[in-house]
Formats: structure tokens, C-alpha cells, sequence
């Protein structure tokens, strides 16, 4: 502790090229955290929000086609079917034609039951004692300005209709952050949903049963008019993610490419500071420092700029992730710095700082006492 005076005497000499170092540091923290902050952000959706429990039944030919309503007793019927319902969704606008929101339906009485925390039991309730109401995320609520009891019409886009609804309480999951839930009952009196579902959502009693049942589903309407093809919403998670591994790959190599490369500047950036001080270090060699001593000094330096600079870095990362996030990937995927992520920041950010000092110390400290005095005079 005693060289703590020095230290920071020693980080203060310059404060300019101090400074300079401790923002190019910085700037390539917010770089790495925002690109590494993709993917992390994308295994927690996968871990949190997805259930192996789930099971998504949309027709054969793909999610953009429709199901008949009516496959919806006969998968209730089926063994290990613990909850179902039937899905729908409307875009809609509100007062301005670019606030698309998303009126999806659902049965009200499987609504706790299939995603728990999505809405209460109380919320669930209100939603299935009245047809005229609805359940609203969130992110609108706050937009909007909205309030429990509310009367609010929207305008539907595909079919282009009114759908008027109460709030009656709101969403408690942030990947319902921007949605409205209505009974599934009011989307399929509109003309264009009626007898139709997008997919069906089934929970089965025990995962070991999850498999055997989406078998157990497709089996049944193998030879039906709209054939159906059932998954794990896990596996569909999974499915999705895979689309983006190029996207994620190439987002972390570009994150290690940008560290890579500013620690270069930082280590060239250090070697000038040590070389300047050739002189001074062969004086405290020869008043009794060791080599190891004055290597630790150093390294110390670049430890407290690159901790700084990584602390520095996570805050703005964090403070831009918060800003621009919902608007570069979409409300519903939370992109934000995640404390993984800003640990993981720091940490190589102090290992820049360390590094890039480290390297031009020991080759400062290599030569011989006299060889160095005589060089800088």
C-alpha cells in the first residue's frame, strides 16, 4: 500500500496520453459489450422464457398457414394433455399508423395454465369472466399511458377492423411486454379468423411425455386435410437460434478482433510511457528496486487504467443498450448489457491494460543497470 502515492503519481504524469488510453480502452468495452451482449441475450431468452413443457402444433406446410379451430377438441382429448389452447394474432395500429401493436387470442382458461407467468390467476380470471376485455404488456401501458379500466380501439391492419377492448390488468413477462391478449373468442367473429387458428399451444403433464405426445399429435392428422407438425417450444427456440449462429459467430469474432486491435494501440501507447522512463527505472534499480518490483509498479498502472476503463465502458454499454436496444432488435428481445457480460467486459478490459503494460516492463526491465543509464544519457 505504501506504493499506492507512486502508482497514481506515475498515471497522473501525463494525464493526456492517460486519459487517451483509458477512452480508446473504453470505447472498444462498449463495442465488445454491445456485440457479445447479442448472444447472451438470446441464451437467456432460450433459458427463461422457453419450456420443455410446451408444445407449438402449427400446420405441416409452415406457420404462415392455418389450422381448422376444430383440431382443438380432439388434441384436448388426447392423453398427457394437461393444457390447450388455440392461437391467433392481429397487427394493429393505435392512434398512429407506425405503432404496430399485436392482439393476440387465446383461450382465457388456459392462459395461467400454459404460461404462468405471463398473467396472475386474477388477471386470468377477469380475461375469461368478460369477452369485452383485455390483458395489456406492460411497455404499453407505459407508452400509452393506459390504466386499468380503460377503454381502448384498435385498428386492425390484416383484416383491417376495430377490435375495442378494457384493460383489465396487465402482463407480468417482458416477452409480453408490447402485446395485448384478448379472448381468442373475439378474433375468430371477424370474418377472416373464423373456424381458423395460427397454431395451437399444448402443455403436456410431464416432459417425459412431451415427445411421445407431438408424435402422438401428428400421428392423429397424418392423413387429415391440413396435415399438422408438432414441436417442443424449446426445440423451436432452438430452431430459431440456429438460424442466427452465423450472425452470433460473427458478432463475437468481431468483438475479439476490436480487443485485439486496441490492445495493440494500448501496448505501442505503453511502450512510449516506459521508454520515457528507461532513466528513472535504472535509478530505482540501482537505489535497491528489484526488476520484479518495478514490473509490478507498471503492470499495476495499466491494471488501474484498464479497470477504469472497463467500469467506464459497461456504463456507457449499459446506458446505449437501454436507449437503442428495444429499437435495433425489437421490444420483445430485451437486448441490454447483461451482468455476465459487463463482468466479462471488465475482465477484458483489465486484462488489455495489464497485458499492454506488462509487455514493454519486462523489456525495459531486462537490461543491465549501467547499459540503461548509459543509453539515456
Amino acid at each position: 500500500m505504501k506504493f499506492v502515492p507512486l502508482i497514481v503519481r506515475n498515471l497522473l504524469r501525463n494525464r493526456r496520453r492517460t486519459i487517451l488510453s483509458v477512452l480508446s480502452i473504453a470505447v472498444s468495452t462498449v463495442i465488445f459489450a454491445g456485440l457479445m451482449s447479442v448472444p447472451a441475450v438470446a441464451a437467456r431468452l432460450l433459458r427463461d422464457r422457453v419450456s420443455a413443457l410446451r408444445l407449438i402444433c402449427g400446420n405441416k406446410a409452415g406457420f404462415g398457414y392455418p389450422l381448422p379451430a376444430a383440431y382443438g377438441e380432439t388434441i384436448r382429448g388426447l392423453p398427457h394433455v394437461s393444457a390447450m389452447t388455440g392461437y391467433l394474432v392481429m397487427m394493429a395500429t393505435y392512434r398512429k399508423a407506425g405503432e404496430l401493436i399485436p392482439v393476440a387470442g387465446l383461450d382465457p382458461d388456459q392462459l395461467h395454465v400454459i404460461w404462468p407467468e405471463w398473467a396472475s390467476s386474477q388477471d386470468a380470471a377477469a380475461l375469461g369472466r368478460s369477452r369485452s376485455v383485455g390483458l395489456v404488456g406492460p411497455g404499453l401501458m407505459k407508452r400509452f399511458n393506459w390504466k386499468i379500466g380503460d377503454n381502448v380501439i384498435l385498428h386492425g391492419l390484416v383484416p383491417p377492423t376495430d377490435l375495442s377492448f378494457t384493460v383489465a390488468g396487465t402482463l407480468g413477462s417482458q416477452v409480453t411486454d408490447n402485446l395485448v391478449i384478448v379472448p381468442i373468442e373475439r378474433l375468430n367473429k371477424i370474418e377472416d379468423f373464423q373456424g381458423k387458428v395460427a397454431v395451437f399451444f399444448v402443455k403436456a403433464d410431464a416432459s417425459e411425455f412431451a415427445q411421445p405426445l407431438l408424435k402422438q399429435i401428428d400421428g392423429h392428422f397424418a392423413n387429415a386435410p391440413f396435415e399438422t407438425s408438432t414441436q417442443t417450444e424449446l426445440g423451436v427456440a432452438q430452431s430459431q437460434l440456429h438460424d442466427f449462429r452465423l450472425l452470433f459467430v460473427g458478432a463475437q469474432l468481431f468483438a475479439g478482433i476490436v480487443v485485439i486491435v486496441i490492445a495493440l494501440v494500448s501496448a505501442n501507447t505503453a511502450a512510449m510511457a516506459v521508454r520515457e522512463r528507461r532513466n528513472e527505472l535504472a535509478v530505482m534499480r540501482a537505489l535497491g528496486f528489484t526488476r520484479c518490483s518495478l514490473v509490478a509498479f507498471i503492470v499495476t498502472e495499466g491494471l488501474l487504467m484498464g479497470l477504469v476503463a472497463g467500469a467506464l465502458g459497461s456504463t456507457i454499454a449499459y446506458g446505449l443498450l437501454r436507449i437503442f436496444g428495444p429499437a435495433l432488435l425489437g421490444p420483445d428481445f430485451g437486448l441490454r448489457l447483461m451482468p455476465a457480460v459487463a463482468a466479462e467486459s471488465v475482465a477484458v478490459a483489465s486484462v488489455v491494460g495489464l497485458v499492454s503494460a506488462a509487455i514493454p516492463a519486462l523489456s525495459a526491465t531486462r537490461r543491465a543497470i549501467a547499459d540503461s543509464l548509459r543509453s539515456t544519457v
